[in-house]
């Protein structure tokens, strides 16, 4: 598991990545928020971003959902 931190609002929280490699899928969460997802390795690219994007809406301004599925992104294609 990763824990990568990020701002938000002034604030530092702290994002947990988890892979697993033998089925595929990885699990965010952001506990801070009380959000988390998973996705497939077959979910990357826009199908992902609009994923993440929709789900953190719920939690996060649009402006911060996008920077933030941007990022989240980003740290697991780097996995």
């Amino acid at each position: 598991m990763k824990i990568r931190k990020t701002m938000f609002n002034d604030k530092e929280m702290n994002l947990f990545i988890y892979e697993n490699k033998k089925d595929e899928y990885f699990v965010v969460a952001i506990p801070a928020i009380e959000w988390s997802t998973t996705y497939t390795y077959d979910d990357f690219g826009e199908k992902l971003l609009e994923k993440l994007i929709d789900s953190l809406k719920v939690k996060l301004t649009d402006e911060d959902a996008i920077a933030l599925a941007h990022r989240i992104n980003q740290w697991t294609r780097e996995m």
